[in-house]
């Protein structure tokens, strides 16, 4: 966990100068009274007005948003910032994505998913006119937008995938997986044993500080187990891409470093 930790903030510093997710013009929250499900907090309607359309986040404090949902803005007057339903809202299909809102870039509206997956965040891509998913993948750190090309748009981000084997065990047909998968035909397999002894070293540390026993004993005892657990775990790699959200986004390997660490 903490060599995840560490490359997402290291991505995280790399991008800060990189062109970022629009600005809203301004943002308004809705206090809806005490959580339903989670003491000590509110649900609220988060809404957020963009030039020609507001996203509206109903956050009711379950794992993930109630509702998440894009309103076009008329030209006479503002939405009101509620959790009732106006008549032209884009509601987002939650059997298609469940999360929170993440940003705009042009006329593309992002989503996070409603948790992390094996030390990343997955996402979603939406437009904002038809409320169709035109794109979704998992990424360590932030997206990086590129220049613009017309009116698509495009960004670089640190994609992790689930190779669906384990490198340590069985490099040399794991790895010609995992190039095939991806296409990283031409990349070096990444140093994998680093990655999982730091995953069973956090693990074990975890475990340790759980039984209030963070001692170097405790340690010796839980290492073991640790090892032997993340040992047999699918593979995760983490590579550098860029990608065009046009009508038909394709994931390109680009230079630069490749990770790996066990599955959760």
């Amino acid at each position: 966990m903490f060599l995840r930790l560490v490359f997402a903030l290291l991505t995280l510093l790399s991008v800060s100068a990189a062109d970022s997710f629009d600005k809203p013009r301004f943002k308004k929250t809705v206090d809806l009274g005490p959580s339903p499900s989670r003491a000590k907090s509110h649900a609220k309607v988060n809404c957020y007005f963009f030039a020609s359309f507001m996203v509206k986040e109903i956050d009711l404090g379950e794992k993930g948003a109630d509702r998440l949902s894009i309103v076009p803005l008329p030209r006479e007057t503002l939405p009101r910032c509620t959790r009732a339903k106006a008549w032209n809202e884009v509601v987002i299909n939650p059997n298609e994505w469940t999360g929170y809102f993440k940003g705009v870039k042009s006329e593309l509206v992002f989503f996070d998913a409603d948790d992390g997956w094996n030390g990343g965040m997955g996402f979603a891509v939406y437009d904002r006119r038809s409320g169709k998913k035109i794109f979704e993948d998992s990424a360590v750190g932030e997206l990086e937008f590129l220049p613009a090309q017309g009116h698509e748009v495009s960004l670089k981000y640190t994609r992790i995938i689930d190779g669906q084997c384990i490198l340590p065990q069985d490099s040399a047909a794991c790895w010609a997986q995992i190039q095939k998968t991806t296409g990283l035909e031409s990349a070096s397999m990444p140093d994998c044993q680093k990655g999982y002894e730091q995953s069973a070293q956090n693990l074990a540390k975890g475990r340790c500080q759980a039984q209030s026993s963070d001692t170097p004993k405790c340690f010796d005892r839980e290492i073991q187990l640790a090892r032997d657990q993340t040992k047999g775990a699918n593979s995760v790699i983490a590579y550098p891409v860029e990608v065009t959200l046009g009508s038909k986004p394709e994931i390109k390997p680009v230079a630069g470093e490749l990770q790996c660490w066990p599955a959760d």
